[in-house]
């Protein structure tokens, strides 16, 4: 996989675990609640992550809604954000 595949793919995983969080980082990028510079660096976090497949089958099989994994390198981020 090429690294601008594999980071397409945990850009998806970021989102989608933070949607599941209530969190939409698009919108809140657009109200300069989240800079660009701060989503990259969640999007980095997440490629150093060792447990991608896991959060894919999360969610792809939970609900709308989720708890985070307690391994979720951007859960201090996504609880900050919710707090808002």
């Amino acid at each position: 996989m090429s690294y601008d595949s594999k980071r397409d793919a945990h850009t998806q995983l970021v989102l989608g675990m933070a949607d599941r969080q209530g969190l939409d980082l698009q919108e809140m990028i657009l109200r300069a609640e989240l800079s660009e510079d701060q989503f990259d660096q969640s999007v980095d976090r997440c490629l150093g992550c060792t447990q991608p497949d896991a959060c894919k089958c999360l969610l792809d099989s939970a609900g709308p809604q989720l708890n985070l994994p307690d391994y979720c390198r951007n859960g201090d981020l996504f609880d900050q954000l919710g707090a808002k």
